[in-house]
């Protein structure tokens, strides 16, 4: 039987939803079936495709509003999309009172973040100044510098190595982290690059987009397989 992946796109100002093919295809190469949850605003919508799918796939896009962690906006705080979030808090919390996998990349670690309790920084080149550019120069599908993985973390034994490649495309990042969830990998500068939920349920979230380099780095692809062997688990 298939094992359906939900994953959760970016939504345009006129409520068209779009998803990147990085992120159907590693979910596909990984064993997966993936499937777009449109912009929908019925409860039952949501809870319907809470119900059918195995797993969950939090994607990236645009800042996620500072009132969600309590916060006002700052002058840099990036464009904010309310009806985005949401959408997506509403997913999250319904999927949370299951014991459905979460993968949530870039905003949607920040998401996850949020809805925990955590807070973020709003932009990191004015609140937490470093060497290291958070947005890469680089091209897409190309590392821009190293994570600092965690020994003892879901992350470092799928891993196996205290180090790993990533990639870097944002502005924003974990500040504070929310209730329960806890460090798999630093960068160099300090800055939370992956996190995790403790206990059983899995819940895995990562910084960067692991999705544009899974197709030639072996690390960032068995992030996806180990995902969708969880999805496959739960069933």
């Amino acid at each position: 039987m298939a094992t359906l992946i939900g994953l959760l796109a970016e939504v345009t100002d006129e409520r068209d939803s779009a998803l990147l093919y990085p992120y159907a295809k590693s979910i596909e190469r990984a064993g997966g079936v993936p499937l777009l949850l449109p912009y929908v605003e019925d409860a039952e919508a949501v809870s319907a495709f809470v119900r059918l799918c195995d797993g969950f796939f939090f994607t990236g896009g645009a800042d996620i509003s500072p009132s969600r962690y309590g916060e006002d906006t700052k002058p840099t705080c990036g464009t904010v999309q309310l009806f985005r979030d949401d959408l997506e808090f509403r997913v999250l919390d319904e999927v949370l009172r299951t014991s459905k996998p979460i993968l949530a990349v870039c905003r949607g670690a920040q998401v996850v973040n949020a809805a925990l309790g955590g807070t973020l920084y709003q932009d990191l080149p004015t609140e937490c100044p470093s060497e290291l550019l958070h947005r890469q120069v680089e091209e897409r599908f190309t590392p821009s510098h190293e994570v600092v993985i965690r020994e003892g973390t879901p992350l470092y034994d799928l891993v196996g190595a205290a180090r790993m490649q990533a990639n870097s495309f944002h502005h924003q990042a974990v500040k504070v982290l929310g209730e329960g969830l806890c460090v798999m990998a630093e960068a160099d500068d300090g800055v939370i690059e992956a996190f995790y939920l403790e206990g059983e349920r899995y819940l895995r979230a990562y910084q960067w987009h692991p999705e544009r380099l899974a197709h030639t780095n072996g690390d960032n692809h068995r992030i996806f397989e180990d995902f969708v062997s969880a999805c496959r688990a739960d069933k």
